[in-house]
């Protein structure tokens, strides 16, 4: 009976073990690198960011943060916000102290309360990392921006605002209680959030193509 009982607690354990892939700091910092990601190493030498094994497979890796609150909410009471950039993009906002959005641009640079809806964007094909942006109150940023001005959210991921010229601009410059001088793109009142850390930010996740 003793060994039946094994032999179940093992197939049920197995499949889970074999699914589990892991790789040693050496092939980490060169998988950063090579995913032109080299800002990464120092968050993953400081133990910011761990290699998660179970989701981590022969061709693509998958690093976390340890400090990391991953939620799912509706932007009326978000309390954190979440952006998934591109591998260059995460690079150089690192680089620059992990204080300022490229907002100042022809497209949307949009930001979602649902950290799932956020996820799904990044692939092997486009690697790069998750930016978790948090504030001190739920609904707060909402407040901001909905509430007090009129920016509009867009139903997707929770609501997302787009902090480009091609983002919630135009909505935030409407009506009487408009932004007054007009806003170009709402990265004009966010980055000077992040330098003050009236909103505070980190990389919580990392997605790199081991095959380059």
């Amino acid at each position: 009976m003793i060994k039946k009982l094994m032999l179940v607690f093992g197939l049920v354990v197995l499949p889970s073990l074999a699914g589990a892939v892991d790789m040693t700091p050496e092939q980490i910092r060169a998988t950063l690198n090579a995913n032109g990601m080299p800002k990464m190493v120092a968050l993953y030498d400081k133990g910011l960011l761990v290699l998660d094994t179970k989701n981590t497979t022969v061709n693509i890796m998958r690093l976390t943060s340890t400090r990391g609150i991953y939620k799912d909410a509706e932007a009326e009471n978000a309390m954190y916000w979440y952006r998934g950039m591109s591998s260059a993009e995460a690079n150089t906002f690192v680089a620059g102290g992990s204080n300022s959005v490229a907002w100042q641009q022809n497209s949307y640079v949009g930001i979602a309360p649902q950290y799932s809806y956020v996820q799904k964007y990044l692939t092997s094909a486009d690697p790069g990392a998750i930016i978790e942006f948090g504030t001190d109150n739920a609904g707060w940023l909402y407040t901001q921006w909905s509430k007090d001005h009129p920016c509009k959210v867009k139903a997707e991921g929770g609501g997302t605002y787009g902090l480009g010229y091609t983002g919630s601009t135009a909505s935030c410059n409407q009506g009487t209680t408009a932004y007054k001088p007009p806003i170009q793109g709402l990265g004009q009142i966010f980055n000077p959030w992040l330098e003050k850390s009236t909103v505070r930010s980190q990389v919580v996740y990392v997605l790199a193509d081991r095959n380059k």
